[in-house]
């Protein structure tokens, strides 16, 4: 019942976004679906519209995990606020890098803000609260299904400038939030990895695709310039 959600999230520390409000991310509001209601822990700022998301397999490999770190670090020192899921390795590694390097990030969630998944992340949820924004369109409490994670996606680049998958087998999460950013307008970009890789299958897709080839944080930031300096624009600033 709303009202014991209203209450709820009151006592917790939860904001409640609606699609119209002022504070609704932009970007998000030009998607196909944008949701109707976002769930906050934490703050949004304006500075949240230069963000791009660092997404990759769940199993990465210490090299994925490399990678991620290097190119969270380099955009956080770059200002760009870095967006992820929350989930384990490569996401983890992006979050916890932005963070490290002094930099804003956003955890958009497919549960609920007080069902925390994995629930071994609680900690970084809380930092990441702490220094960025804790995101779902879900109810506090919903737990999350299988289902709820493509949704959860579209999010993720809905809110961003462009998608980087940091590594991805070839049925990859991360690949649907790159098809996402696609028919979203978004640019898409990817770590090459080891041939004989199978977390690497993705990536090489998606490059075979057309997706831009990142080796570091500069071959992404080169790329956003017009981008920057057209949202620059559009915030006023």
């Amino acid at each position: 019942d709303s009202k014991k959600v209203l209450a709820e999230c009151q006592r917790e520390n939860i904001q409640i976004l609606t699609r119209s409000a002022d504070g609704y991310p932009r970007m998000l509001r030009e998607i196909p679906d944008p949701p109707g209601i976002l769930f906050l822990q934490g703050t949004l700022q304006a500075v949240d519209a230069l963000a791009i998301a660092v997404v990759g397999s769940r199993n990465a490999t210490r090299y994925g995990i490399t990678q991620a770190q290097r190119i969270a670090t380099g955009l956080a020192q770059a200002g760009i606020t870095v967006v992820a899921g929350l989930a384990r390795g490569i996401d983890a590694a992006a979050h916890r890098a932005a963070l490290a390097a002094g930099g804003r990030t956003l955890a958009v969630m497919g549960g609920g803000l007080l069902k925390i998944y994995p629930p071994e992340h609680a900690d970084l949820a809380a930092e990441i609260s702490k220094q960025g924004c804790l995101i779902s369109e879900m109810s506090p409490h919903y737990v999350a299904t299988r289902h709820a994670f493509p949704r959860r996606n579209r999010i993720i680049s809905g809110m961003t400038l462009g998608t980087l998958v940091v590594e991805a087998a070839e049925r990859s999460g991360a690949l649907i939030t790159a098809r996402q950013a696609m028919e979203q307008n978004r640019d898409v970009f990817a770590i090459p990895g080891p041939v004989d890789s199978r977390n690497a299958k993705g990536c090489h897709a998606l490059l075979r695709d057309g997706a831009a080839l990142v080796e570091s944080v500069d071959d992404i930031l080169s790329s956003l310039g017009p981008l920057i300096e057209e949202n620059q624009q559009e915030d006023g600033r």
